[in-house]
């Protein structure tokens, strides 16, 4: 089976020699292209869009920041700035889609004394970067002030159509969120002479959005959590059912009304959910999520469902709840007890926490994978004593990203098997820069590159996880390999000779030919580079 890829996240450092059992993987190979002056050349801030051959990436040079197209010899063939000062006015960067043979980017100026708030539209050639068309405005809302000044959401659907969401400010004897919208062709012309007026069918405070996708017709589904009244939630809780429900908003092309449709999955508590919607026409629409005890972000399952594509019903479901085992796999004793005891205080089966669903990876033998990984964020506070007796304190934020979970669904869409691939990265106050993963996908496996500790590579249920350390001796690049069948297999991904490079996480592409794309730098150089996977 071949999968198609998402998008992952990556980093990476080498450091010095570990040890000779840490032998380099002979799946893969790295490919460094020239150093890069960071000064001359720019910092690097994203990798924006890769389309062919040709990789598109944002650097910030003085004031401005630049978009530069990366070519296969990993130079920069053409760059175009991309200024948000426009006279006297500051602009907000908004968005910067690829259509067509077209790039737009999206900027949002409020006027203070106008009391509006205006979306602006700039175009380039993607062959040479040079404008098509000078700035020019997309929409204004008029704002009730700062704090109530609307919102624009801009949207890519499909490489074809651009959607424009307008989010009107509410007034205080308003209930219900107004949201207009607008389409775009790809060399942004208008293809609906008017705004839908699309208004939810609740109130504010009645709802939350869980996601939303487009139907290849153009019909727009949402689904939200809609909560009960205070009554029936108090019996739901008493029979610990969940205490909302799940609902799927139907919009037909170009309507403002909504069909509504209760999304049912055996009483579970749904709380992540992920749509895929298949190109052939008919094919019904693939979900996977997880659910938990109480519908917050604890996980005991997983599951998968098909919808069928005209009406939206559930015409396929299938669930797999995560035993003791799979659950406590990779803790050690202490922990296994800790988490026991937490469930038994809340009188709850065991669960897991915080897991993000990245991304569910279509197989061509019609099957499918869930990709997740264990992700949260919490601050502490370090207070000080100054010179003149007084406090100083100051706030540390925290990111963890631990493990990475795969579930598989064969063509049936019947789950056949989960795993885990156990890591530790715990940083602060850099935004979780150097954690979390990379995906590559090739034939039947599944490639995650990771920082990770040394000492994990040889790794056993029951053995504790060492903690990642960016600056620790037994710190190396870890590739994590996921066969058909679930077989989970740790390499080092190179020798682990001296080389002081890192890699930017959430900045790899995997390119139409499978490398994987990545930045790194060193101190103040910087390079592009590609891993090739056999």
């Amino acid at each position: 089976m071949r999968f198609f890829p998402p998008l992952g996240a990556l980093a990476l450092t080498v450091l010095p020699f570990l040890s000779i059992a840490q032998t380099k993987t002979d799946k893969a190979e790295v490919q460094w292209g020239q150093p890069r002056d960071m000064k001359v050349d720019g910092d690097f801030l994203d990798v924006e869009e890769h389309v062919g051959d040709d990789i598109f990436v944002t650097v910030r040079r003085k004031k401005d920041i630049w978009l530069q197209k990366i070519g296969t010899d990993l130079k920069v063939q053409r760059e175009q700035a991309l200024p948000l000062e426009m006279g006297r006015d500051e602009h907000s960067w908004e968005a910067l889609l690829f259509q067509g043979d077209q790039i737009h980017l999206f900027t949002t100026f409020y006027d203070k004394s106008e009391r509006t708030n205006s979306l602006y539209v700039r175009s380039y050639k993607q062959s040479d970067l040079s404008p098509v068309s000078g700035i020019r405005k997309v929409h204004t809302i008029k704002a009730l002030g700062k704090r109530a000044k609307g919102a624009f959401a801009v949207q890519d659907i499909e490489g074809k159509r651009i959607r424009v969401s307008i989010f009107i400010p509410i007034d205080d004897d308003e209930e219900k969120r107004r949201t207009e919208v607008l389409m775009f062709d790809s060399g942004m012309n208008s293809v609906e002479p008017d705004a839908i007026d699309r208004v939810m069918p609740y109130a504010d405070d009645e709802y939350d959005v869980e996601g939303s996708i487009y139907d290849t017709d153009g019909t727009y589904i949402m689904v939200v959590h809609k909560y009960l009244e205070k009554m029936e939630k108090k019996e739901r809780r008493k029979d610990k059912k969940p205490q909302y429900d799940l609902m799927l908003l139907i919009y037909p092309p170009g309507s403002s009304t909504a069909t509504i449709q209760k999304l049912e999955v055996q009483g579970k508590f749904i709380h992540d959910i992920r749509f895929l919607i298949p190109e052939e026409s008919g094919a019904p629409i693939t979900c996977a999520g997880f659910y938990g005890n109480k519908g917050t972000s604890g996980v005991r399952g997983a599951f998968f469902l098909q919808l069928d594509r005209r009406n939206k019903e559930i015409v396929h479901q299938s669930l797999k709840e995560f035993d003791h085992d799979f659950i406590t796999q990779y803790m050690t004793e202490k922990e296994e007890k800790k988490a026991e005891k937490r469930a038994e205080r809340k009188d709850e089966e065991l669960e897991m926490f915080s897991y993000d669903l990245d991304d569910i990876i279509l197989r061509d033998d019609g099957g499918a994978v869930l990709v997740a990984e264990q992700y949260y964020m919490f601050t502490s506070t370090v207070c000080t004593t100054t010179q003149g007796g007084g406090q100083s304190c100051r706030t540390i934020y925290h990111y963890v990203y631990n493990d990475i979970m795969v579930v598989s669904a064969d063509k049936d869409m019947n789950i056949e098997w989960a795993q885990k691939i156990p890591k530790r990265q715990h940083t602060t106050n850099d935004g979780g820069f150097y954690s979390s993963y990379a995906l590559t996908v090739k034939g039947d496996r599944l490639y995650f590159v990771f920082n990770d500790s040394g000492e994990n590579l040889f790794l056993k249920p029951g053995m504790k996880v060492q903690q990642f350390e960016l600056k620790g001796k037994d710190a190396l690049i870890t590739l994590a390999t996921v066969d058909s069948d679930g077989n989970v297999t740790r390499e080092a991904l190179m020798t682990p000779e001296k080389r002081d490079a890192i890699l930017k996480p959430k900045d790899c592409v995997q390119m139409r030919d499978d490398r994987l794309f990545i930045y790194a730098q060193r101190k103040k150089e910087s390079r592009y580079g590609f891993i090739t996977f056999d």
